[in-house]
């Protein structure tokens, strides 16, 4: 599984299961490479995720070759990519891609729905059935 199928399974989603105040989910749905020497841009002010760190979203991991690896949801994007990529971590080195499906902040309850759909339908490697996470 690559970008483009999980850009596929979104819009499968959004067709079957309309969310009421989401006009269109592959519209909300953004990806960027990240390295070593990035990931700090990408925090700083400004940056890729600094401007959705408050945002409710649905994640996406990647390996080096495009593989989806994990899906996973936040309230708060910067908490849960703080646990995520917290040095020593099984993410930091392995992950080259990520993925965000931004939702309206009004919305942010659907990012429970969307996640478990999209992982029954994509089945990542690095998702445990019946784990969740202890906050959304």
């Amino acid at each position: 599984m690559n970008i483009k199928c999980v850009i596929e399974a979104i819009t499968v989603f959004d067709l079957n299961f309309k969310r009421p105040g989401i006009d269109c989910l592959k519209e909300c749905f953004s990806s960027i490479d990240i390295t070593e020497q990035n990931w700090a841009s990408l925090w700083a002010e400004g940056g890729y995720l600094r401007e959705l760190t408050n945002e409710p979203c649905v994640y996406f991991f990647f390996d080096g070759v495009g593989e989806l690896k994990y899906i996973g949801k936040a309230e708060v994007l910067g908490y849960r990519f703080g646990a995520h990529f917290s040095k020593g971590s099984k993410w930091s080195g392995l992950i080259k891609t990520i993925g965000i499906l931004a939702v309206p902040k009004e919305s942010w309850f659907e990012i429970v729905a969307i996640e478990a759909y999209l992982i029954d339908f994509l089945k990542p490697s690095e998702n445990k059935l019946g784990k969740t996470s202890r906050r959304i």
